[in-house]
């Protein structure tokens, strides 16, 4: 996979402490609508909010971007930490009403490495194993207790697979 990442989407959250976070002085004047962490990519959708709580605008944002004077310190799949005059003001995605711990812990991503490639070179006598490959593969096929065997293994798959038989 060329992106693996992880897509969160939610249905807005306010910031602030416990309670209706709406009403914490303070409180940056948006949603957290979703955040799309792909490392080492991490984008918020942010939804712009005017004084009466509508929504009056949507702005994409990255970790360092600043909106309406606050600045978007860290973007976790499950919240947006802004700050703004030192003070940090986390918004959890999708859940309006629960606080979120400023110092939650953070896995940072690691590329592994990949391991070297053990080749091994076939064999001298690869023709041979050729042959006695293809000799026992003929074998098989030849086995009428082998057919019998992927007979019954195919009418267990076809079974399984098949719908339940609904009882009048």
């Amino acid at each position: 996979m060329t992106l693996v990442g992880l897509l969160v989407l939610g249905g807005g959250a306010w910031a602030g402490e416990e309670g209706d976070a709406r009403n914490s002085p303070g409180a940056p004047p948006f949603l957290v609508s979703g955040t799309i962490v792909s490392p080492p990519t991490r984008i918020a959708l942010i939804v712009i909010l005017d004084e009466q709580g509508k929504a009056v605008g949507e702005v994409k944002v990255h970790e360092g971007d600043t909106v309406k004077g606050y600045r978007v310190v860290k973007i976790d799949p499950e919240r947006v930490l802004f700050e703004r005059d030192g003070q940090p003001s986390p918004i959890r995605v999708g859940n309006e009403h629960q606080p979120v711990p400023v110092n939650a812990p953070v896995t940072p991503y690691e590329r592994r490495k990949e391991r070297p490639v053990n080749v091994v070179p076939p064999p001298d006598n690869i023709e041979d194993v050729k042959r006695q490959t293809e000799t026992f593969m003929q074998q098989l096929r030849d086995s009428s207790e082998f057919q019998k065997g992927i007979a019954e293994v195919k009418r267990r798959l076809r079974e399984r697979s098949a719908p339940p038989n609904a009882n009048p």
